[in-house]
């Protein structure tokens, strides 16, 4: 699992950092002072574990978290026990209190691996003849192929987007590129498959759906064209 920590004070991050080497199944993706810090990589890289510090200048590692669109594993640590509810409440992988041994880390990324294993196990989608079902966010989604808008690509996760919003899981869109009905479902972008009958218009290299721009890749420009229009 990469990971990064997050803690404003030096020593606890130096002590965080060597627990973490430790551990084998562990990759140390970065090591930040504050969560505005984190921000850049949580957003650009594939950050599967976050080890933070909550008490910190500028930003609060639960306000951090409440912040994010696609939430990884949480894992808290702090001095103070009064955020311990609210840490559980985001749906924390566990709560370390300040000061804590290696063998109490140890337990607690343990714990992480578990529910990182499962997660990936769990949220295989199932194809059936007019609809799919997605395992996210706790629930089992039954997404009917009709009611796709668009689906948006990001990292290791896919958003299908909805007329109630959007459901995110933890999948490739290669791989469900290759799952979805062809006459339907066309990959316009590297990050992007688009329902041909949501199409609205084409206009300036975007396709329309609804008020959405959706960007066509040079290389799919002339196949999505033919395939919609």
């Amino acid at each position: 699992m990469r990971c990064i920590i997050i803690d404003d004070e030096q020593l606890a991050r130096n002590l965080v950092e060597s627990y973490v080497a430790k551990i084998p199944f562990l990759e140390l993706a970065g090591s930040y002072k504050s969560g505005i810090d984190a921000l850049k990589p949580l957003e650009e890289e594939v950050i599967d574990l976050v080890i933070t510090d909550i008490q910190m200048p500028d930003l609060l590692g639960t306000d951090l978290i409440k912040s994010l669109p696609i939430k990884p594993l949480i894992v808290f640590t702090t001095a103070y026990q009064d955020y311990a509810i609210e840490g559980f409440e985001l749906e924390a992988v566990d709560y370390l209190l300040k000061p804590f041994g290696f063998d109490r880390f140890l337990k607690s990324m343990h714990k992480a691996k578990e529910l990182f294993e499962m997660r990936h196990k769990q949220e295989t989608p199932e194809f059936k003849n007019n609809y799919l079902t997605v395992k996210a966010d706790h629930k089992l989604y039954k997404i009917h192929y009709a009611d796709i808008k668009y689906i948006e690509g990001m990292r290791e996760y896919v958003s299908f987007h909805v007329p109630t919003g959007r459901i995110t899981a933890l999948m490739s869109l290669k791989s469900l590129e290759s799952k979805l009905p062809s006459s339907t479902f066309i990959r316009c972008h590297k990050s992007f498959i688009v329902n041909a009958n949501m199409v609205n218009a084409l206009e300036s290299g975007n396709l329309l759906i609804g008020d959405k721009h959706i960007p066509i890749g040079q290389s799919y420009k002339e196949k999505v064209i033919a395939s919609i229009f």
